[in-house]
């Protein structure tokens, strides 16, 4: 009955912070868009969602420096994130404060479970895993989203339109053989 009426309490604060960060999402969004048009990164997400929850039951979020030093900020940035976000606090580790996102249930005989707020979710899950200009961001090996190098991406597209054989097509040639 408690957690009943703490929902209902908080409704109208998470109802206004899924606005604002809906209305952000859309902003970085096209500020992407035409930061995009000139600059290219060097990795492309490929693959899609799998819907495991790995990300969900293990979301580490990194503090800069200058937070991270005052224990006060850390609880003020935590509690932020249980009131607006609804996340589960589950440590601190080398300046990653790392959560369970509350929406996420388990599924149970393979039925029932994922993201309960799934077309509302927060623009933070929106973004995931988020694409950079510079680097190879990093998401769980189970994961199927992957991030390949864009020069790689045009020599197997290349290579596909001109029908040459790549090397999963000999793989499973190879394997089909054998069978």
């Amino acid at each position: 009955m408690l957690s009943l009426l703490v929902g209902i309490i908080l409704f109208p604060f998470r109802a206004i912070v899924f606005l604002v960060a809906w209305f952000a999402y859309w902003m970085e969004t096209g500020a992407d868009w035409v930061v995009g048009i000139w600059r290219k990164g060097e990795y492309v997400r490929t693959g899609s969602c799998k819907r495991c929850g790995k990300c969900c039951m293990c979301l580490a979020l990194i503090l800069p420096k200058g937070v991270s030093r005052h224990s006060w900020l850390v609880k003020l940035v935590s509690l932020w994130h249980r009131l607006a976000m609804n996340f589960y606090f589950i440590g601190e580790e080398e300046g990653w404060l790392v959560y369970r996102c509350r929406y996420y249930h388990e599924s149970k005989n393979g039925k029932d479970g994922g993201c309960s707020i799934y077309p509302f979710r927060h623009r933070l899950c929106r973004f995931f895993p988020r694409r950079t200009l510079y680097g190879h961001p990093s998401v769980h090996p189970d994961c199927g989203y992957k991030f390949v190098k864009r020069d790689v991406l045009l020599r197997i597209k290349k290579a596909k339109d001109q029908g040459e054989l790549l090397f999963d097509k000999v793989l499973d040639d190879k394997l089909g053989e054998r069978s």
